[in-house]
């Protein structure tokens, strides 16, 4: 089958989670299941890829807008590249929906992926957050089906929406290979960061506030903490709002983008804290459960699809709960640990995501 796969920036995967999934998912139809896909770029990409056509059996396309600059037309563009290569569209972010009758004219097929509740993003003004309900309209009308990552995301849309169709599947991890590993680059990473191995709490995080990091800051300074607090995710205007309610041992370490420092950090850390509250199929928490972390998760619906065997805090007083039990007794999670990593290798692993997704593409051939 020929697909196409738009509103990501492009592969090889350089900014998200959406790129992550791109890059993992096209490399995986085309090697193991034999479909002809293509992934279409957008300018930054371009540029980056210096004008590269196929990388590793994916067909490249480059649009010429940048997503992060004018996401609209991104995907407007993305769409009439697309139509000459596919028989399947499909739609990272719900956007594309607007532009829905441009592939019902060339009999294609139209999946959108929403990418979670983005209307509910504190990020957003107004006008924005109404723009996202308004697309997530269209995404329901416009698509073939509507395919989400997680069963919280997907209830949502079939209540507010009763799209003609729906699906879930989630996105994938591996397994941490620095788990429990001893060589000079463990070392020199967590020397360079200051930090020593399995002795601090760990957020890896988009700075935003939807993902609950003053309730994090605040309830890990309830009580006195025998390690330090390590933030990672880049530093922009909400940041110094969180500065200035943080204490000398939260460590705001800005935003680390080479895969294996990061690995390393996570496999090493005591546990991960995860405040995220309106996506779906978190990859950050996949990481965390892949990197045998002990997963403290804000309590709701999607968190708890994810990290059955995790555990959860509502506030700031339930975290500074877990976090002393934690510091006083750490083996007592072994067992969360041990359940949370098996269903990385069990089921949130890409093979299985892959053979999923070409199990539900053969299914809708027309």
């Amino acid at each position: 089958m020929k697909i196409a796969l738009i509103g990501s920036r492009g592969i090889p995967a350089n900014y998200g989670g959406f790129e992550t999934f791109v890059d993992e998912l096209s490399k995986r139809l085309a090697k193991d299941f034999n479909h002809k896909i293509v992934v279409v770029c957008d300018k930054e990409q371009q540029k980056v890829n210096n004008n590269l056509e196929e990388l590793d059996g994916v067909k490249l396309i480059y649009s010429k807008y940048s997503k992060s600059k004018n996401a609209i037309l991104y995907y407007y563009d993305s769409i009439k590249l697309a139509l000459h290569h596919s028989d399947i569209i499909y739609s990272c972010g719900p956007a594309g929906a607007l532009f829905g009758y441009l592939i019902y004219r060339q009999d294609k097929i139209l999946i959108t992926n929403p990418d979670g509740l983005n209307y509910k993003r504190a990020k957003w003004n107004k006008f924005i957050q109404k723009a996202f309900k308004y697309f997530d309209y269209f995404a329901s009308r416009n698509s073939d089906l509507v395919l989400c990552d997680s069963y919280g995301v997907e209830k949502y849309i079939k209540e507010e929406y009763s799209p003609k169709a729906t699906e879930v599947i989630e996105y994938g991890a591996y397994p941490n290979k620095f788990i429990d590993v001893q060589n000079p680059k463990v070392e020199e990473v967590l020397n360079r960061y200051n930090l020593m191995a399995h002795k601090y709490h760990l957020v890896v995080s988009r700075l935003e506030p939807e993902n609950h990091l003053e309730m994090i800051i605040k309830g890990y300074q309830k009580s006195s903490r025998e390690y330090p607090l390590i933030i990672i995710g880049n530093k922009n205007r909400y940041y110094k709002k969180l500065k200035k309610i943080s204490n000398m041992s939260v460590l705001f370490l800005g935003g680390i983008y080479n895969a294996d420092e990061l690995s390393i950090i996570r496999a090493n850390a005591l546990n991960y804290i995860h405040g995220h509250s309106v996506g779906g199929t978190n990859p950050s928490l996949l990481e965390a459960m892949a990197s045998k972390n002990i997963t403290i998760c804000h309590d709701n619906n999607f968190n708890r699809e994810v990290a059955k065997d995790g555990l959860f805090f509502k506030n700031s007083g339930e975290l500074d709960i877990v976090l002393t039990k934690l510091e006083e007794n750490p083996k007592r999670y072994v067992n969360q640990i041990d359940e949370l990593y098996k269903r990385i290798v069990i089921y949130y692993n890409w093979s299985s995501i892959a053979r999923r997704y070409d199990k539900l593409f053969e299914s809708m051939k027309k």
